[in-house]
């Protein structure tokens, strides 16, 4: 979060409302020690936009016990800032790659439909039978197997530090 000093005012000002509003007893010097420790990390952890009246008041009804302690504050904040911060802006639509389909108007006569199902049919079973072709015969399957190097080759393709052999001799 940019440290402005006007941010460094909404975050200390909203702390000092939030005091008033829930100080049940609570010395002015225990006070402004908690706002000095506050403050800086609601700076880093939150932005303006979540230091507002509708925040505060929803904040103080939940701090039935007074003056929250940092990780109380911290939760109700978080969630209240969840539940309202503004959506991102949308991404432009792409420059390169898929366009999207232009809108085709509906087909007007059971002929055109009736043509467009049976070139759809001729594709599909061209799909269809180019990858039938492609599955590996039983005879192709055969000539694939696993195959695992022994410890001794192991030791003489890629020795193990210090001379270390990974089966004795």
């Amino acid at each position: 979060m940019p440290k402005q000093q006007t941010h460094i005012r909404v975050v200390r000002e909203w702390c000092q409302s939030l005091g008033v509003l829930t100080a049940i007893s609570i010395t002015r010097q225990e006070a402004e020690m908690r706002l000095a420790a506050y403050v800086p990390m609601l700076l880093h952890d939150f932005p303006d936009a979540a230091f507002t009246s509708e925040s505060l008041h929803d904040v103080a009804r939940q701090c039935m016990k007074g003056f929250p302690i940092y990780p109380e504050l911290a939760a109700v904040l978080s969630a209240w800032w969840r539940a309202h911060r503004p959506a991102p802006p949308a991404l432009p639509p792409p420059r390169f790659g898929p366009q999207p389909a232009p809108e085709l108007p509906p087909s007007a006569t059971a002929e055109e439909r009736a043509l467009v199902h049976e070139r759809v049919q001729e594709v599909l079973a061209a799909i269809r039978s180019a990858t039938a072709s492609a599955q590996p015969t039983d005879e192709a399957a055969t000539f694939v197997r696993a195959s695992h190097l022994s410890p001794g080759v192991l030791d003489q393709l890629n020795p193990l530090p210090n001379g270390r052999k990974r089966v004795p001799h």
